[in-house]
């Protein structure tokens, strides 16, 4: 009895002891690639903040330059906008999160729970979500519903949205990320490490994928899709009375066009939002809830890297789609290859107008000739 008892006991412990060594192992992993995956968030950060602040200077010429001041193009500003300010804040998150800082004080909580825990950048994330569930149900109504849109949906209903946007990705993440952060031996315990109790995680992961997936995916499979649909019919309606050839319908062609491309644009963003985000989404609501953290900590350093892939994408998708942001783009490109052009092709271009002896010619008044 005693000896089967012990040899019992010391299977337990073996086992135990390999379970640790395993967790321990995969942990160790985990933190060995989060530090490679940080790095590399960060070079995608700058990256994005770039592209972005050249899409958005794009964007506001591009407004500016227009006759006719649409809503749309106030919407697709603040998205812009949201990805900039969100690529720019993470680079800032995860650059003092590698700089290994022993936390003190009420700086060092400010540091924990605003930059550490990537508050600020996650804030921003779910305000460009929001946006772009905007930025779908403002095309949806305009493309579906015209006449009803371009007597109810006014201007300041765009800026209350604009505002919106900001205010409920703040409130969304603020608050709960600030209350789940704490300071213990100059380190900072992140929001997903320390919660009060099982039931407010499991309640936090269901009502984020519920509203920062579930439904944007909802909206944008039904309002594009319906959208498709509308613009389709309305194409072949106006193919049979472009027949006649005025310039009343040439003008209703292009502005159809103008529309077509901005939809097309909208929806490849949204589409590379459902790719990018459903991973980490799927991780909050399922994966976590099931597995050890050890045995998924890896996966979850990786799927959290594909979000700010995704914004650091949507200016590619800007200039590929939006007319006007490669117009001004090639613009802007052809001045710089004016600039950096020899300076004796512009002398010999000047050339042109002077004679022999270096005075500028005249043309021939008409009492002349």
């Amino acid at each position: 009895m005693t000896d089967d008892s012990l040899t019992g006991f010391t299977g337990n412990a073996d086992s135990t002891t390999q379970a640790g060594a395993f967790s321990d192992s995969a942990l160790s992993l985990a933190a060995t690639v989060e530090i490679y995956i940080h790095y590399a968030v960060i070079g995608v950060g700058i990256f994005g903040t770039g592209c972005n602040a050249l899409v958005l200077y794009a964007l506001i010429v591009h407004r500016a330059q227009e006759s006719k001041k649409r809503g749309v193009q106030l919407l697709i500003i603040n998205q812009n906008l949201l990805d900039l300010c969100c690529c720019f804040t993470i680079v800032i998150c995860l650059s003092i999160t590698v700089s290994n800082i022993y936390l003190t004080g009420a700086l060092g909580y400010v540091l924990c729970a605003f930059f550490i825990n990537e508050n600020v950048a996650m804030c921003l994330l779910s305000a460009s979500v929001i946006n772009l569930m905007t930025l779908t149900v403002e095309r949806y109504l305009k493309v579906v519903y015209p006449f009803w849109s371009k007597k109810h949906l006014k201007t300041w209903m765009i800026y209350a949205a604009i505002v919106f946007s900001w205010i409920a990705g703040v409130v969304s993440i603020a608050p709960l990320s600030i209350m789940t952060s704490f300071v213990a031996d100059g380190s900072c315990l992140v929001m997903e490490l320390y919660w009060g109790n099982a039931e407010m995680k499991v309640g936090y992961g269901v009502w984020s994928f519920v509203s920062f997936f579930l439904l944007p995916l909802i909206t944008f499979v039904y309002c594009y899709g319906h959208i498709v649909v509308v613009m389709r019919k309305q194409m072949r309606v106006m193919a049979v009375h472009n027949v006649q050839g005025s310039a009343h319908n040439a003008s209703q062609v292009q502005s159809k066009r103008v529309k077509w491309n901005i939809i097309k644009t909208m929806a490849i963003v949204s589409a590379f939002f459902i790719a990018c985000w459903f991973p980490v989404n799927v991780y909050i609501l399922v994966v976590e809830s099931t597995f050890q953290s050890s045995e998924i900590a890896i996966g979850y350093v990786v799927s959290l890297f594909l979000p700010f892939v995704n914004i650091s994408l949507n200016p590619f998708i800007y200039v590929t789609k939006h007319e006007g942001v490669r117009r001004i783009l090639a613009r802007m490109i052809s001045c710089r290859k004016q600039d950096d052009a020899p300076a004796v092709s512009g002398t010999s271009g000047s050339n042109r107008n002077t004679d022999g002896i270096g005075r500028k010619q005249t043309k021939p008044s008409i009492a002349t000739k």
